[in-house]
């Protein structure tokens, strides 16, 4: 899967930055200066978690990533602790945008693609079907999954923290969940999830789930006969032939009431129509208590809207009564007419002594105060009515219809029957249809148990059928694993990684134990054999660590460019020369570097690698692959850090001399 990075965008509270990026780009420079943030970064639009450093915390906003996937453009934007990722792709005319969960979900997010997450959308863009592999490698009727994108890049980004402490999550000390998503990583890229198996393991899995169904269904319907009390056809047919000799008993009962003259049996009408008067008396009260209920909301209503004009016009007095507070009449305002002469403070236009202007503000507080009281009050009323006129209107409903009920009872009642003996008829009757309703419904019903006998047989033949794809399934797996062409192929190209990059103590006559399951590397010495095994366990140094593991990413990305797999070619390495001096390891420095640009001048030559170090280790001059070199100090304007204006703590002038002096002697 080809997948190129373009640029990044920072963006944080007074500034925005931007990094480009080439098919190589080496960041280099001093600690603090955020380097390894910008491949942290890039996995934080892809969908992974961020070390929120002092900058970042402290500046950081949201971040973006212009990159491409097989061609089509992708812009990947994400807000700090942000759980989604905004996705736009596509050309200008035919963009498509999506915010995608972190995680993937279970609705569809875009119709038919498969699409259930941030990582569904690389495999959607690249033309690929998400890879589905066993949720469990020990119990053979364990759920397929799909491989994330998340498990993939495990092997395409190389972090800081974990370069010298774990290996891709396959060393025995990594989390059960992750050692085993891992390892099928490295199934899936080795081939042995090959497509014959792949497609049994979907036929298998569509097998298991309906035979889920069949089992639910048959428990669910055979749980639904036990309650009502028919869990056999026995049970059904017992119960069809008592309510056949009741409609006989019913029918016998008929004939004698229809042969019969006694005329002291009340008419079934009289009960209806005493119903029905109750009802109409019911439906008028009812009426004319919703008309007084909508009169007193009107009224009340209307009062509530005075009360509350009734406020404001109290504002505008105590208003206009602060405005003119201040004001010395000398003519009348009314007549314009020059005004007497006033002895001490009383008024110059009404001659009276002015309140106070306490009391004035306290009438005022009682009145609104007052005004607010009867408004709470009166919307409390209106609500207990609204509720209570709901209330009236759904009992005036159910009056009608039953009122509507009766009247058809009434209207049956009297079309079909005269008389008195006729009408105890109709009672018996309606129990002889009765009786037929529920023999009909039970004959129906003695179809249920067979139904259920058939879904448990369908649910035993499923069974039957998983049998025999799971042996496939197997078979399949076996030759996918006997087959170790590509397993031996990624040991040979490992060794030559580590020969390439010159790790002390392994040679070219060495050999490479790689075995599943568990696809752990080991070193063989050509003298010692198995007794003295070297892996990234027992390698001992952290240098040597760094080493074993970036060689091994580089010879699995140069095996799936060879086979084809399914892999990103992106490479980022954080940070190579972790616990390796350019001066005491120089052979080690110089051979990882050469190995590197030889790769990427040859096998990895459509791979885009990202390499973050303390020391830049420039490509040797015939070097024709495009790259880009940042050199990155914490407060130089010339080589500046990932956020220019930021500074955590400035240097001394004596340091930075200091500093000066040894990097130009290390250059000498």
């Amino acid at each position: 899967m080809r997948i190129r990075l373009k640029s990044l965008h920072l963006i944080c509270k007074r500034a925005e930055e931007k990094i480009d990026f080439d098919q190589l780009s080496y960041f280099y420079g001093e600690i603090g200066a955020g380097k390894s943030t910008i491949a942290r970064l890039i996995d934080y639009c892809m969908g992974g978690k961020l070390v929120m450093t002092p900058a970042l915390q402290q500046e950081f906003v949201s971040c973006a990533l212009d990159l491409s996937v097989d061609e089509t453009p992708l812009w990947l934007a994400r807000n700090r602790d942000s759980h989604q990722v905004e996705a736009s792709w596509g050309v200008e005319n035919e963009r498509r945008s999506l915010i995608l969960p972190i995680k993937s979900g279970k609705e569809e997010l875009l119709p038919e693609s498969e699409v259930y997450g941030i990582s569904d959308l690389f495999y959607y863009l690249g033309g690929q079907r998400p890879p589905r592999v066993r949720r469990s490698q020990i119990r053979e009727d364990s759920d397929l999954e799909r491989l994330s994108m998340r498990d993939l890049l495990w092997y395409c980004y190389l972090d800081q923290e974990t370069m010298d402490s774990a290996f891709f999550h396959l060393d025995r000390d990594a989390e059960h969940f992750r050692r085993l998503k891992s390892r099928n990583v490295m199934r899936f890229i080795l081939g042995t999830h090959h497509e014959e198996a792949a497609e049994l393991e979907l036929e298998l899995e569509a097998l298991r789930q309906k035979r889920y169904r069949y089992e639910e269904g048959a428990r669910a319907l055979a749980e639904s006969l036990e309650d009502s009390g028919f869990s056999t056809e026995i049970e059904v047919e017992a119960r069809v032939q008592q309510l056949v000799q009741k409609g006989q008993r019913i029918e016998s009962d008929l004939r004698t009431l229809r042969e019969s003259a006694a005329g002291t049996i009340d008419h079934a009408t009289e009960h209806l129509r005493a119903q029905a008067r109750h009802i109409v008396t019911e439906l008028d009260s009812l009426q004319e208590a919703i008309a007084q209920v909508q009169e007193a909301i009107e009224n009340d209503t209307r009062h509530l809207n005075q009360i509350r004009a009734l406020s404001s016009k109290v504002q505008h007095v105590t208003d206009a009564r602060d405005v003119l507070q201040g004001i010395k009449f000398v003519r009348c305002p009314a007549c314009t007419r020059a005004l007497p002469e006033r002895e001490g403070d009383l008024c110059p236009v009404c001659g009276q002594e002015p309140p106070a202007p306490e009391d004035t503000r306290e009438h005022t507080k009682e009145v609104e105060a007052d005004i607010r009281s009867r408004a709470s009050e009166l919307e409390e009323l209106i609500r207990y009515q609204r509720q209570q006129l709901r209330n009236m209107k759904i009992r005036l409903g159910d009056m009608q219809e039953r009122k509507r009920v009766v009247d058809a009872e009434i209207s049956r009642s009297l079309r079909d029957y005269d008389s008195v003996v006729m009408s105890q008829a109709v009672t018996r009757e309606r129990e002889a249809a009765g009786v037929e309703q529920e023999i009909a419904y039970l004959r129906k019903l003695k179809v249920l148990p067979a139904k259920v006998d058939a879904m448990r047989g369908e649910a035993d033949t499923l069974r039957g059928k998983e049998e025999g794809v799971r042996r496939s399934l197997r078979e399949a797996r076996e030759s996918a694993e006997k087959d170790v062409t590509n397993l031996k192929r990624l040991a040979q190209l490992f060794l030559d990684c580590l020969v390439r990059a010159r790790l002390p103590g392994v040679s070219a006559d060495d050999a490479i134990k790689l075995e599943p399951p568990w696809y752990l590397p080991a070193v063989i010495n050509k003298d010692t054999g198995d007794f003295a095994e070297v892996s990234y366990q027992t390698i001992g140094s952290g240098g040597k660590r760094t080493l074993f593991k970036c060689c091994f990413a580089l010879a699995v990305h140069r095996l799936a460019r060879e086979i084809g797999a399914i892999l990103p070619d992106l490479l980022v390495i954080d940070t190579p020369m972790k616990n390796i001096s350019e001066r005491e390891n120089r052979a080690q420095w110089e051979g990882f570097h050469q190995l590197v640009y030889e790769l990427l001048a040859g096998e990895l030559n459509q791979t885009q690698m990202i390499i973050i170090d303390k020391e830049f280790h420039p490509p040797p001059s015939d070097f024709t692959v495009p790259f880009l070199s940042r050199h990155m100090r914490v407060d130089d304007e010339d080589s500046p850090p990932l956020i220019r204006y930021y500074r955590d703590h400035p240097r001394p002038p004596a340091e930075e001399d200091e500093s000066s002096e040894e990097q130009d002697a290390a250059e000498e």
